[in-house]
């Protein structure tokens, strides 16, 4: 699918927080809900009530059947059409295929995109933090193997492409320390401290060989965007962004042996350039959903900015700053931004929505018209990871 009849026309992105039981930031998921639609809206410069459409995601923080019908009655959304997505970092990118295609098909004009998520509860307990498991999911396939968590597992993949390919930690730190000169331009991000490369190889090894600058900080958090009709979106003086092309994979590669150092990517990626209608070397920059260090380098290769196998050293030899040869990860990404929760994705996707209309600020790719952005989720037991997603986008209405 290409997106001929829709665009972004606004986004939002609340403070992120760390709340203590000793502060008084703490807010509620419906607040940052709250915080974020109004914040896309006005950026739209859309009312209210001339939403017509609604999306929002599955969150970390428990939430009732029915949550997204509970969650327009609370925000006062009368909408037309309404739905949810559940694929963990490709939720963001999901929500906007589903906007488009809801356009597209004229069941809308006007979609509003809500994600949001306060994994970090000061008065819940110490496990708020950690995925449900009502079906046994982890306990039957996970602990009984000593997987403790995303970094024990990715700790593995790691260890498989840096024995099966010679990727060192050097070569990985380039991701941390870009992402950090980054973030150190953005207001919005937690952590703005530059770090060099000594700073990730002296970090705290967490689950060998990923360390604690290997891992995102987790925040509380919330996004959105707007997405409308071309017609709609014309009659604003407002710089649009086109979602030209999507491609998406889930639980890809279901051999009995299959290859950790590959993600659904590989086949999302040329879906998406394919009915974008344009090839990868028009890309002007990168937001590659970047939980780990290492899921951005298998990104890049599976994309196809080098080979398999190649990726240190593609990260060892290209200029990832946002004035270089392929700018990755703008905003800092969720290693340096901040990662609220399942909303973690749309960190990436709202910074490229930015950058595309040329509102990066200090950070600013420069003639920015192409951009690429990825999402990836759903922490599997026998590969890497359940569901990804692409999407090309491009500054202005016309393809």
């Amino acid at each position: 699918m290409t997106g001929t009849d829709a665009v972004i026309m606004g986004v939002g992105e609340t403070q992120k927080q760390r709340p203590s039981s000793e502060s008084e930031d703490f807010r509620s998921l419906e607040e940052y809900y709250e915080r974020a639609a109004r914040l896309t809206l006005d950026d739209a410069n859309v009312d209210k009530d001339e939403v017509d459409g609604l999306g929002v995601i599955r969150t970390i923080t428990d939430t009732p059947f029915t949550y997204p019908g509970m969650l327009a009655e609370t925000l006062g959304f009368e909408v037309d059409y309404l739905f949810s997505e559940d694929q963990g970092g490709a939720n963001a990118l999901a929500l906007l295929s589903q906007a488009v295609m809801a356009i597209e098909a004229g069941k809308v004009e006007t979609v509003l995109c809500l994600g949001a998520d306060a994994p970090l509860d000061p008065y819940a307990d110490s496990d708020a933090l950690f995925p449900r498991d009502p079906r046994g999911y982890i306990r039957n396939y996970k602990d009984p193997f000593g997987v403790q968590g995303p970094n024990s597992s990715f700790g593995l993949v790691q260890t498989a492409h840096m024995t099966e390919y010679g990727t060192s930690r050097e070569q990985l730190a380039e991701v941390a320390v870009v992402q950090r000169e980054h973030a150190s331009h953005n207001p919005n991000a937690y952590l703005r401290e530059r770090i060099n490369v000594q700073t990730y190889l002296e970090a705290e090894m967490i689950s060998d060989p990923i360390c604690l600058l290997d891992c995102v900080v987790p925040v509380n958090g919330g996004y959105g965007f707007l997405v409308t009709s071309i017609d709609r979106a014309t009659a604003s003086d407002l710089t649009s962004v086109k979602p030209l092309g999507f491609g998406q994979q889930h639980n890809p590669d279901v051999s009995q042996q299959p290859d950790v150092t590959t993600t659904g990517i590989r086949t999302a990626a040329p879906r998406a350039f394919d009915r974008a209608g344009i090839e990868v070397e028009q890309i002007d920059f990168v937001q590659a959903y970047d939980d780990y260090p290492i899921v951005v380098l298998m990104q890049l290769e599976d994309i196809g900015f080098c080979e398999k196998g190649d990726g240190g050293q593609f990260l060892e030899t290209t200029d990832l700053r946002y004035d270089g040869e392929l700018p990755l990860n703008t905003s800092g990404g969720q290693l340096s931004a901040g990662q609220a929760g399942l909303a973690g994705g749309f960190e990436n996707l709202v910074e490229a929505i930015r950058q595309l209309r040329h509102d990066g600020g200090q950070r600013q790719v420069p003639d920015a018209e192409y951009g690429l952005v990825t999402g990836v989720g759903g922490v599997t037991y026998d590969k890497n990871l359940r569901s990804s997603a692409v999407g090309v986008l491009k500054r202005g209405v016309q393809q």
